[in-house]
């Protein structure tokens, strides 16, 4: 690598089919090309591309308009887009983060769903923002909240991602039998539907179903549009080239009517987002995009006092029909598929380009801010 540029930026991706063959290949793309504007070098690797003493890492850069197999010195600052799907990824990047413990975190992660619910259900400006939340414990628990619950409730793993693994519940009434009706996702994102004659015989699957994971319970909330589907509101939050948190953009992720939810990964599509509120809300579809972002802009400081230094983070609303806000879902690690399909050209240039803008930004300030990269622990 030449040592001509401001730095270098290492990222840190899972593997993928393909050449070369690296996790979000058109992402990990546009910054490499983007890169020399912002006098920056850029490398792709794997966990297993790290060096055990952490001095040298092979991976792929992007040069002469191809991909190129390198092997370098360690990067400045480490950018880890790492999403952990098994215990031996785990211990792969655990390993690489340890031995890579001299280049700057790009950013710190954040806990698992329930951690970031602890966290700002601390704060009287985002609790409001908040479902009701429980630790699910067992069948037992569960068993009673269906009681007290018409609409049901909704299991999601405190760990999971894209809508895997989650299950929506219903008892049914006597004069149906009285048994369960469970909905959701298996863990390879397909649907599935299953009904129970007893409420026993169905708390008995959901046991299985969850196994060990740990989970979280929430009341099931009616978050359709008007024909049906279900969707949300994603925000993309990130730093800028100054350090300082921006809306990069939004979108509304639409599911597919007979789905649970509207994740991309489960078949869902993106649309932009002020049309949609306005058809579903009317004239207050305008003041809901602004709450949206007033909301958004509240809960990046809040989860950094608590985490330690953030680069960008992916938030997911919820819109009742009414038209009140829930956080679904906070995100540390957020695609940006949502801005390609929505069209919208300069979120979807932003979102390539702010983490190049905020490396420049911490290369040229790391000895000021030498105290903040020291603080808290990595997170995956």
């Amino acid at each position: 690598m030449s040592e001509t540029a401001l730095g270098f930026l290492g990222i840190m991706t899972g593997r993928s089919h393909g050449n070369p063959p690296i996790a979000e290949p058109e992402f990990c793309t546009r910054l490499c090309r983007a890169a020399p504007l912002y006098d920056l070098q850029v490398i792709v690797f794997h966990p297993y591309g790290v060096a055990s003493d952490g001095r040298t890492v092979s991976g792929y850069t992007w040069e002469d308009g191809q991909w190129k197999s390198v092997c370098t010195s360690a990067p400045d600052v480490l950018y880890n887009r790492c999403l952990i799907t098994s215990p031996q990824e785990k211990r792969a990047a655990s390993s690489a983060l340890a031995a890579l413990s001299r280049s700057l975190p790009w950013s710190r992660g954040i806990p698992d769903k329930w951690g970031v619910y602890e966290i700002l259900r601390r704060s009287r400006r985002t609790a409001g923002l908040l479902p009701e939340t429980r630790l699910y414990k067992d069948t037992g628990e569960l068993g009673t909240m269906l009681a007290e619950r018409e609409q049901g409730v909704f299991l999601k793993p405190r760990a999971g991602s894209h809508g895997k693994r989650t299950l929506h519940a219903v008892r049914l009434p006597r004069s149906k039998g009285g048994g369960i009706s469970l909905r959701g996702r298996d863990g390879v994102n397909l649907p599935f539907q299953h009904v129970f004659g007893s409420l026993d015989e169905g708390l008995g699957w959901v046991q299985d179903f969850t196994g060990s994971r740990r989970y979280i319970i929430q009341p099931y909330l009616q978050l359709t549009d008007s024909c049906g589907q279900p969707f949300d509101v994603r925000v993309l939050m990130q730093k800028n080239g100054h350090g300082a948190w921006m809306l990069t953009g939004m979108a509304v992720r639409l599911g597919r009517p007979d789905s649970l939810t509207s994740n991309l990964h489960g078949g869902g599509t993106a649309v932009a987002p002020l049309p949609f509120l306005l058809a579903e809300y009317g004239k207050s579809g305008e003041e809901l995009l602004q709450e949206l972002a007033a909301a958004a802009a509240l809960l990046p400081p809040l989860l950094e006092e608590a985490c330690g230094r953030l680069g960008e983070l992916g938030l997911d609303f919820g819109l009742d029909p009414a038209g009140r806000i829930y956080l679904l879902e906070v995100n540390s690690k957020p695609g940006r598929t949502v801005f390609r399909l929505t069209g919208d050209r300069r979120a979807a240039r932003l979102a390539a380009e702010n983490p190049l803008r905020y490396t420049r930004h911490l290369l040229l300030t790391s000895a000021a801010n030498t105290r903040v990269f020291a603080a808290g622990p990595l997170r995956y």
